[in-house]
């Protein structure tokens, strides 16, 4: 849900230039896709940060555009919002099932330059065109180069960590509609937008609520039509369905077996 005379361009200016080119090629598709046959689409990824203001700052260096929909404040990526929530978070989202989130852009270079800027610490680098780092305060960030890609930078998955990887896939897949996949010999859920991968885990994990990536978001098309098809499978609402006028969204939220909490949303996908 956050900067010489002549022809002769300086390293800060390029770097401004390169930066502002990539934000106006990013403009118009920067919005949600349209859903799968369940009416499910990516929607959003909610951050607990100490700090929202400098937060929004680091997000809109990478490429985000500002949005609202009524009060609520929302980071624009294609195929993801980003939204922030003030607070100090109970852990790094390493130490969660909710692992990570990672994007894809088209300037390796450009984007290791934007990383060091907003003072993350790089956790790998495989010198190649994929990154993985640690933003201040907790929230790990994957980056891999599609230099086909138009867009400077867009959103390509979530990466949940488990003890049973095939078994939270396929609750995905029943829950959402999603596609089968597999990356990187693992395997992932396909859902229009992106996708959410699953890593196999040994380690206990927390659960994601109150943590640096608190939760993250389906946008679906009919909340009560989805809400009805989620109890014949039985699934138990953390939160039942409601609309809220203030902000212009119909919400709900469940928890998925690992641990992960998940916010279903109506009417994100307005938003321009």
């Amino acid at each position: 849900m956050d900067q010489n005379k002549g022809n002769a361009m300086t390293p800060l200016f390029r770097l401004a230039a390169m930066m502002l080119a990539g934000f106006t090629a990013f403009g118009a598709a920067a919005q949600l896709p349209a859903p799968n046959a369940a009416g499910v689409s990516t929607g959003h990824t909610h951050l607990v940060v100490p700090d929202v203001a400098r937060h929004r700052d680091f997000w809109i260096q990478l490429g985000a555009q500002e949005r609202s929909s009524g009060r609520l404040q929302l980071l624009m990526f294609p195929g993801m919002h980003i939204l922030l929530r003030e607070g100090e978070p109970g852990t790094p989202s390493t130490a969660t099932t909710a692992n990570h989130i990672g994007f894809t852009v088209n300037d390796y270079a450009l984007y290791k330059q934007k990383l060091a800027a907003i003072g993350a610490v790089i956790f790998f680098d495989d010198g190649q065109g994929q990154v993985i780092a640690d933003l201040p305060d907790g929230v790990r960030l994957e980056l891999a180069t599609d230099t086909t890609q138009t867009d400077s930078i867009a959103f390509h998955h979530t990466h949940l960590f488990t003890a049973d990887a095939e078994g939270l896939r396929q609750w995905y897949v029943e829950v959402f509609d999603a596609a089968p996949g597999s990356r990187r010999n693992l395997p992932s859920a396909l859902i229009p937008g992106g996708q959410v991968d699953f890593f196999p885990s040994e380690t206990p994990l927390l659960p994601s609520a109150g943590n640096a990536i608190d939760h993250i978001g389906f946008e679906v098309a009919d909340l009560a039509a989805f809400a009805a098809r989620l109890e014949t499978l039985g699934i138990t609402f953390d939160r039942g369905p409601e609309c809220i006028e203030a902000i212009d969204l119909c919400i709900a939220f469940i928890t998925d077996p690992a641990g992960t909490y998940i916010e279903l949303t109506e009417g994100l996908i307005r938003i321009q």
